[in-house]
């Protein structure tokens, strides 16, 4: 096959009617795809939107085949729409005037105006049926531009044609979105999945601390991003889902260096992302907020990744509704993440239903042998008397009735008790601590560099020149923790299965604002010991699964079939109407169980009901509609 020359030039055909939406929408033409072994096409207009049509040996009978063949295109892809209809290439490997002849019968009986052919040589591959632009006699492909509307992109990025990434330099939508960034998308129709790519032609955006290649690595920070050169390599496990086929579309906003931050307080250099959930108005919460915006947000996108070291990719899921999974700690390289602590920095990612997540949980943490694993459920729920029940009436009855679906589906009534009193009833012999106490400062201790650099150095040197021996702190805390974890709360998994799994509240009812200002920013990540921290602690995956973006109390209440976990109604400050804040919770299992979490979560919801839909966002634009 003939290489592929970039073409850097970008041409927008705007409020030409070749979008599906009735809105001012764009397609461009990024890159010219047209191999030299292809023939040069003549035609009068400058740019001509055309769909290429592939037939091998047998001709296309009738006009109701080519109808067919167009619904499925509309159908699939939200590129091609009727007007790339007509105009037509057909390509064909040999020169079969029969076959050729009758499909342009069919195509001119199905109204297509001009019709082309294209025959190639018998050792040439064809191109991917499916959109183009035909610009002086050469074929490009057509990507389908949509607003960011809710801010939840840094970057809109294209390939270079070289491996590696260049950012998308165009504005499509003016002053109907004067402040997004607009987000190229390439047919779903130009990819095939295959036993090497599995997983061709999916879309996925990526956190701005993980490195493409060609483009700067941000972290929301000006400075950072003036300081540095763009990345001469991808970061390793998004090299390993770009080799499985993923398509990348851009990189989603981060809290700066993915520290705690609030939205908006905290935001300087850059806008937070909008949270589509309830008003429009609540925090989107967390360092991967961008990649969770733009999953809950954006029917287009399939997934985003994130990153997570105390709470990054949970937080932000249970706040916008969708799912996600903090996975077990090294369940995939950190090479070429901006690090927070390699010892913590995990990566997952976020998608609005389960069967999605273990889609993207099988190409982040799966192998050959896990593909097509068959694996048996839990046999035990463990339920945290620490965290349950919630202060919300309302949120403990959703959940309630959800832990109720769980205990059905799994044959087994819930074990509660509570971590803090298990812990003092079985802890360690040479320690005398609460477990709050004796885990208080175990993660900023064993993650914040500066905390090291200026307090525990000289602590360390000066204890062990006066006392003759170094003293016990977390790194030690940690593993004596991660060991009584697995004794006395939930046996170590056993070829990725986990016998028992723990459910825990991520939402309280209680409605987080964006507008909300604190005293002053937060000094310290990680201090105490909190519900997020029991996973992570234990080096354990934790998936977060989300409310129905409706809300579905009242029927609850009438007997009807609980929808996911549900949504709490509130009063929104902004608008003076009760709205719909997503319920969520999370599902712990055993260190290495990954594969099984997501498994065991996609059965669950097939049993009890439906999955998340992108919602209305701020603006009040359907992101359905767009």
């Amino acid at each position: 096959m003939a290489s592929i020359a970039p073409l850097l030039s970008i041409l927008l055909m705007a409020v030409l009617g070749i979008a599906k939406s009735p809105l001012v929408s764009t397609v461009a033409r990024l890159g010219q795809e047209q191999k030299d072994d292809w023939p040069r096409i003549e035609h009068d207009h400058t740019v001509q939107a055309c769909t290429v049509l592939t037939i091998n040996g047998q001709a296309i009978e009738t006009a109701g085949a080519i109808q067919a063949i167009f619904d499925d295109f509309e159908i699939q892809d939200d590129v091609w729409s009727t007007e790339f209809s007509q105009y037509a290439i057909i390509q064909i490997v040999g020169n079969d005037r029969a076959v050729l002849a009758k499909t342009h019968e069919s195509l001119r009986l199905r109204g297509v105006k001009v019709v082309h052919s294209a025959i190639l040589p018998s050792d040439s591959a064809p191109l991917p049926q499916g959109p183009y632009f035909l610009h002086h006699g050469h074929l490009h492909q057509a990507y389908r531009l949509y607003p960011d509307h809710a801010g939840a992109f840094i970057v809109s990025t294209v390939p270079d044609g070289n491996d590696g990434f260049r950012s998308l330099d165009a504005a499509a939508y003016g002053e109907q979105y004067p402040d997004a960034l607009t987000v190229a998308v390439p047919s779903r129709l130009y990819y095939t999945k295959t036993d090497e790519k599995p997983f061709s032609g999916i879309r996925i955006a990526v956190k701005d601390i993980i490195d493409l290649k060609g483009l700067k690595t941000g972290a929301s920070s000006r400075a950072f991003t003036a300081l540095y050169p763009v990345k001469k390599e991808t970061a390793e496990t998004v090299q390993h889902l770009l080799n499985l086929g993923f398509v990348i579309v851009g990189k989603s906003k981060s809290t700066q260096f993915a520290d705690s931050e609030w939205p908006t307080c905290d935001y300087v250099d850059y806008h937070g992302p909008f949270n589509p959930r309830g008003d429009g108005y609540l925090t989107p919460s967390g360092s991967s907020s961008g990649s969770a915006s733009a999953v809950a947000t954006y029917p287009w996108l399939d997934f985003a990744l994130g990153t997570d070291t105390l709470g990054s990719i949970r937080s932000p899921a249970a706040a916008q509704g969708i799912f996600s999974m903090r996975p077990t700690t090294g369940a995939t390289s950190s090479n070429g993440l901006v690090p927070y602590s390699p010892k913590w920095d995990t990566i997952g990612g976020f998608s609005r239903t389960a069967a999605e997540y273990v889609t993207l949980a099988q190409a982040l943490y799966g192998s050959n042998e896990t593909y097509h694993k068959t694996f048996k459920n839990p046999t035990r729920l463990i339920y945290l008397t620490d965290y349950w029940p919630v202060k919300d009436e309302t949120s403990q009855k959703l959940f309630d009735a959800f832990i109720n679906k769980v205990e059905d589906f799994l044959g087994v009534t819930r074990t509660s008790f509570s971590l803090a009193d298990l812990w003092n009833e079985s802890r360690p012999a040479d320690i005398d601590e609460s477990i709050d106490q004796y885990l208080n400062h175990a993660f900023e201790w064993s993650a914040n560099r500066d905390q090291w650099l200026g307090l525990l150095k000289p602590f360390l040197q000066d204890y062990t020149a006066k006392m003759g021996k170094p003293p016990v702190l977390n790194p030690q805390r940690l593993e004596s923790y991660r060991k009584w974890f697995y004794e006395k709360v939930m046996p170590p998994s056993e070829d990725g299965y986990s016998s028992s799994i723990m459910i825990l509240p991520w939402t309280t009812g209680e409605p987080a604002y964006r507008d909300t200002y604190k005293s002053g920013p937060q000094k310290f990540t990680g201090e105490g010991f909190f519900f997020y921290n029991v996973g992570p602690y234990a080096q354990s995956p934790e998936l977060i699964i989300p409310g129905e973006s409706e809300s579905h109390f009242e029927s609850l209440l009438s007997g009807d079939l609980l929808v996911q976990v549900g949504t709490t109604p509130y009063v929104s400050k902004f608008t003076g109407s009760v709205e719909q804040l997503p319920a969520a919770a999370g599902f712990i299992a055993a260190k290495g169980s990954d594969i099984m979490l997501a498994d065991f979560v996609n059965k669950l919801f097939d049993y009890i009901g439906h999955d998340v839909k992108p919602t209305t966002s701020i603006i009040g634009q359907s992101s359905d509609e767009l």
